[in-house]
C-alpha cells in the first residue's frame, strides 16, 4: 500500500510522523514523507522516502519575530509573519497535493491544512495527531486554550477556537486553491483520527466518535547510544536533573545559570541541560556539576535522572512517563498552547509540581518547585505508569487501524 505521511511545524511536529512512517515501512508499505525540506537530515534516520518543500523551521523560530510571537496571540501570528509564513504555507500545500495524487492513504496533521483540497481524496484521508486539539468533547477544553480559566460547560464550545485558528491563514490557501482551480474554502472534514496518546495518561472521552482513537503514545526506540561524557556524568550517586526546553525559545527573565546554581546551592544535585534550539546559544555556566549538551535521545537519557525540567511538550512529555521520571513542566507557549495541559495532567497522575509558566519562573519558585520534585517519593506512580505504557504498542495500533482504512 501506498501511504503519504504529511506533516509541518517544529520538531515535536515532524518526529511522531517520522516514527509512525517508520513503523508503516516495517509492516512491507510504500512510504513517503512529505515536510519542509529542513529536516532532511532527520528524515535520514527512518527508512522512508522523502518529499520535500522549501521551509527553514529553524530560521522562523530563532527571529525575532517569532520569539516575540510564541505564546501571544494566536490571531495575530499570521499577519506578524506573513512575509515568511505565507510562500512557506503555500509551498507545503504544492507538495501535500502531489502526495495525496500519489497515495493510496494520506495520514496527515491538521496543520498541513490538506482539509483545503480534501473532499477531492476523502476516502484516503486519516487525521493524526499527538494533541488531541481537534475533536470536540466535554471531558476537557481544547488544550491549545487550557490555561484559560474555562467553566466546564463551555468546554466543547473551545474546540471552535482552535478551528478558527485557521483564519489566520487565509492568504496563501486563496493563493492555492486559485493555482488548482478549486473553492477557496476550508473547513475540517469528517475523517478518521488517530491520537499518539496513552489512555493510561489521558482518558479517551465517551463522547468522541467511534472513529477517533486514542492508540498510545509513538515511541521512537531506535535512537542512538549516549556519549560516554554523559554517561560518565551520571554514573554519579548524588541527585541528578535534567533541564531542557526542547525547540522552544528561552523566555524567561531570570538567567539559567541563576536557576542552576540555586538549585544546587539548595540541594547535592548535579544537572543536565539539554540545549536543543531553546538553549543553543545561552552561556552555561559549565562545571563538574553542570553539564550542557546540544542534543541527546531523552529516551536513554531520562531513565538516568531523578528528575526532569522541561517545557511540556507532548513527546517530551510522554518519554517522561514511560522513563518513570517526575517532571516540572515550565510551558513556553502561554497563555496560548497545550503544554500547559501536560503540566496539569502530570500532576493528576503523581508524576510531577504544578506547572510554572516559564516566562514567570523565579529562582524561589524554581527552588521550591524542584526541591519538591527531588523529595518526594513518587515510586508507587513512577511503577503504575510505566507497567500501563509497557502494556500497550502504540504504533502497531495506529498502523492496524490504518491498515483497516484502505
Amino acid at each position: 500500500m501506498k501511504i503519504a505521511v504529511c506533516t509541518i511545524g517544529s520538531r515535536g511536529d515532524i518526529q511522531p510522523f517520522l516514527v509512525l512512517g517508520h513503523a508503516l515501512t516495517l509492516r512491507g508499505h510504500e512510504v513517503r514523507l512529505a515536510t519542509a525540506e529542513m529536516y532532511a537530515s532527520l528524515a535520514e534516520r527512518y527508512d522512508v522516502d522523502f518529499m520535500p518543500f522549501e521551509g527553514d523551521y529553524a530560521a522562523l523560530v530563532d527571529s525575532n519575530e517569532m520569539k516575540k510571537a510564541v505564546g501571544g496571540n494566536p490571531f495575530s501570528i499570521g499577519k506578524r509573519l506573513k512575509e515568511k509564513v505565507y510562500p512557506l504555507i503555500e509551498n507545503s500545500l504544492d507538495t501535500f497535493f502531489d502526495a495525496a495524487a500519489w497515495a493510496d492513504v494520506v495520514v496527515y496533521h491538521p496543520k498541513t491544512l490538506i482539509d483545503t483540497f480534501g473532499k477531492l481524496y476523502s476516502q484516503k484521508l486519516i487525521k493524526a495527531y499527538v494533541i488531541p486539539a481537534f475533536t470536540p468533547t466535554t471531558a476537557f477544553p481544547s488544550p491549545i486554550f487550557s490555561s484559560f480559566r474555562i467553566p466546564k460547560f463551555l468546554n466543547k464550545a473551545t474546540f471552535k477556537l482552535t478551528h478558527a485558528l485557521i483564519s489566520t491563514v487565509k492568504g496563501p490557501i486563496r493563493s492555492f486553491c486559485s493555482k488548482q482551480n478549486l473553492r477557496a474554502r476550508f473547513t475540517l472534514l469528517d475523517t478518521p483520527v488517530l491520537y499518539g496518546i496513552s489512555r493510561h495518561f489521558l482518558a479517551l472521552p465517551h463522547d468522541y466518535p467511534a472513529n477517533h482513537h486514542f492508540t498510545g503514545f509513538w515511541f521512537d526506540d531506535s535512537s542512538s547510544e549516549l556519549p560516554e561524557k554523559i554517561k560518565t556524568f551520571f554514573s554519579t550517586n548524588r541527585k541528578k536533573l535534567i533541564i531542557t526546553f526542547g525547540s522552544m525559545p528561552y523566555k524567561c527573565k531570570t538567567d539559567i545559570n541563576d536557576l542552576i546554581s540555586a538549585i544546587q546551592f539548595k540541594l547535592d544535585v548535579v544537572v543536565c541541560v539539554v540545549r536543543g534550539w531553546g538553549l543553543k546559544e545561552a552561556p552555561i555556566a559549565e562545571t563538574d556539576d553542570v553539564l550542557a549538551v546540544d542534543e541527546a535521545s531523552f529516551n536513554r537519557l531520562f531513565p538516568l535522572a531523578d528528575a526532569v525540567v522541561h517545557h511540556g511538550g507532548a513527546g517530551t512529555t510522554a518519554i517522561a512517563l514511560r522513563s518513570g521520571r517526575p517532571m516540572m513542566i515550565c510551558p513556553v507557549l502561554h497563555p496560548v498552547g497545550d503544554q500547559m495541559f501536560w503540566g496539569r495532567k502530570a500532576v493528576q497522575v503523581g508524576l510531577g509540581v504544578s506547572p510554572i509558566t516559564l516566562s514567570k519562573l523565579t529562582v524561589s519558585r524554581f527552588v521550591s518547585s524542584v526541591t519538591e520534585l527531588l523529595t518526594t517519593d513518587y515510586s508507587d506512580s513512577s511503577r503504575r505508569m510505566q507497567e500501563n505504557l509497557a502494556s500497550e504498542d502504540g504504533l502497531e495500533t495506529a498502523a492496524a487501524i490504518i491498515e483497516s482504512q484502505a
